[in-house]
């Protein structure tokens, strides 16, 4: 009940077209009840007494009844199906907002197709219930109403038997409605599922081909479409019941009223034209009551797909803006994390323990360590997308919990590892974070990136349209189209996440340039797993289970045992080894270089004539 009271809701902004379109369903319910009483007044005025004049005048009266009544009834179809498109748009948009502003844990446990699912097959659920469901109750109701008075008052007998199985059915309809609900629900649920796995083989199609998959995927997808339809068939078998039953007791009261009814007129009792009219009336009362099957199926099918939109819409985002939340417009850049401890929700161990440091502006701020030592953790605490469990997060000495959020990350640049692109064009991606841009500001952004060339050798050059996920784009150029987006923004603080792992070294070498470009006079945070890129940084943080074990400038940490030094040893001890050999034999032009060395120093002295690190 709660549930359907919470759909209905959403029909209130609505009011008043509700008013026209179900006034017109009432009135071309009126035309629809006195055919049958013409019927029966032209057979027993008519033709039982030879009146053809009488005849021809009841038949012109249900030809008019009969079209005004179709005229009413497309205002009321139309009415209802722009209703429940209205509330399904509602519903979508609400639905859509609401992923906006969940906090990154809730995507962290939810499954993308069985968010599809409810923004499309849950939402046309209950569209059909508005457009069936909801006007097929009303119709029904004042129906069964009118039609229960007319008979009753024209003879008791005969209304008694044409009502003797309404309660049975009424009694079935809503036990199937209990039975059938919960089915539909798992119905939902496994479409969903469904949904994930031909996301994922969508999504993931050239993994699945690079390892020839395509058999094992095709088995997976065939395993949940199998389940789905086992549950789609349990509910037509409940359904499948369901109808047959309500036409065959139907039937009987039907049965019931002609051998009556046949008597009371051979006895003189009644009329042959109230017994026809009798007929007609028990056929439109049986016809509410076969919907009741109907709109239980329908109204259940809604009510298990609103229960998993409203779950959605009822869960409480953690990550919100404070009641005392101000924005702070003109930030300088300084972060503090001050003894800072977090957890990701159903985790048993933290990711952070304890973690305090400060980064100032123009400084560079460099993250080492192990995949899963934290370093993602700490630069996902700084625009807030989530929460600390204890400790705080400042900027420019205010805790970022009372940051406006839109205020915080707007004056924060974010350069990820996995670069994601809108299929949209070249420069509509890069005025992402800035669509009030101008053209030129667009291809400022794209020359300090080091992308303006790239870009203006596609066909349509900033008008070019990226493909899907941008798969056309190398991994360079995805990087630096992300460079440009984050540039565009102007950010306060710059934060890259390992914005140069999957790229080769003389890309990495461009997008090193570019970002040197960024990072000037920002507060920039780099996590690398190159120590190349991060050497000249001027504060360099090792994380190891969640903890800072190591921090200080690349000199300072060579000199000590630990991780950083091993890393080095395992990195780049060749080649500055190497590089040190050619140095001595600068002296020597005759000397030869080892083939092994001349390997290894390649790239170092391609970085090192260009000024790189």
């Amino acid at each position: 009940m709660k549930t359907g009271l919470r759909i209905l809701r959403y029909l209130r902004p609505y009011w008043l077209n509700m008013v026209v379109f179900y006034s017109a369903l009432f009135i071309a319910m009126g035309f629809q009840i006195a055919i049958p009483a013409l019927i029966g007044r032209g057979i027993d005025n008519g033709v039982l007494e030879g009146d053809i004049d009488y005849v021809q005048n009841i038949v012109l009266l249900i030809i008019g009844a009969a079209i005004l009544q179709a005229i009413f009834t497309f205002i009321r179809t139309y009415g209802t199906h722009v209703l429940a498109e209205r509330v399904g748009n509602d519903l979508r948009d609400q639905l859509y907002a609401k992923f906006q502003e969940l906090p990154f844990q809730f995507y962290d446990r939810s499954q993308t197709g069985q968010l599809m699912s409810r923004a499309t097959d849950d939402i046309n659920n209950i569209r059909t219930m508005l457009m069936f469901a909801v006007r097929a109750i009303v119709q029904a109701v004042g129906l069964m109403a009118v039609i229960i008075v007319i008979m009753l008052s024209t003879n008791i007998w005969l209304g008694l038997i044409a009502l003797s199985t309404m309660p049975f059915l009424i009694w079935w309809a809503l036990r199937f409605g209990v039975t059938i609900r919960p089915i539909f629900l798992g119905i939902q649920q496994q479409f969903g599922s469904m949904t994930s796995v031909l996301q994922e083989n969508v999504a993931g199609g050239r993994v699945v081909r690079s390892f020839a998959q395509e058999r094992n995927e095709s088995e997976r997808f065939e395993e949940e479409l199998e389940e789905l339809f086992q549950r789609n068939m349990r509910a037509a078998r409940k359904w499948s019941f369901q109808y047959p039953l309500s036409l065959g007791v139907n039937g009987l009261s039907l049965a019931g009223v002609v051998w009556l009814g046949g008597y009371l007129v051979i006895t003189g009792q009644v009329t042959i034209g109230t017994l026809v009219a009798f007929e007609r009336y028990t056929a439109q009362l049986n016809e509410p009551v076969r919907w009741l099957g109907m709109v239980v199926d329908r109204t259940a099918k809604a009510f298990a797909s609103a229960d998993r939109i409203f779950e959605t819409l009822d869960t409480k985002s953690a990550i919100a803006n404070g009641a005392n939340a101000q924005p702070l417009p003109n930030m300088n850049g300084v972060v503090r994390f001050n003894d800072v401890s977090f957890r990701y929700r159903g985790a048993r161990e933290e990711a952070l323990h304890n973690v305090s440091f400060e980064a100032r502006p123009g400084q560079i701020v460099a993250l080492v360590g192990a995949t899963g030592s934290g370093k993602s953790s700490v630069i996902s605490l700084i625009p807030r997308f989530y929460d600390t469990a204890s400790g705080d997060v400042t900027i420019d000495g205010v805790n970022v919990r009372d940051i406006e959020l839109s205020s915080l990350r707007d004056q924060i640049g974010i350069v990820m590892q996995e670069t994601f692109l809108f299929s949209v064009t070249v420069g509509e991606n890069i005025a992402y974070g800035h669509p009030e841009a101008t053209p030129e500001q667009i291809v400022t952004a794209a020359k300090a990136a080091r992308a303006h060339e790239f870009i203006m050798r596609m066909t349509e050059g900033y008008d070019t349209v990226v493909s899907e996920r941008g798969v056309t784009l190398s991994g360079g150029q995805k990087q630096r189209l992300a460079i440009a987006r984050a540039l565009l923004v102007d950010p306060r603080i710059l934060i890259l996440d390992d914005s140069t792992a999957s790229v080769d070294s003389e890309t990495e070498h461009e997008i090193q340039r570019a970002l040197r470009t960024m990072m000037r006079d920002r507060t920039s945070f780099v996590i690398a797993q190159r120590l190349g890129t991060i050497r000249d940084a001027d504060h360099i943080l090792v994380f190891d289970d969640g903890r800072i074990i190591q921090q200080g400038v690349h000199d300072e940490l060579l000199k000590v045992e630990g991780f950083y030094r091993e890393l080095y040893d395992l990195q780049l001890r060749d080649q500055e080894d190497a590089f040190n050999k050619l140095d001595q034999q600068v002296e020597e032009p005759f000397a030869v270089i080892p083939e092994s060395d001349a390997a290894v120093l390649t790239p170092v002295i391609a970085r090192r004539s260009t000024g790189g690190a």
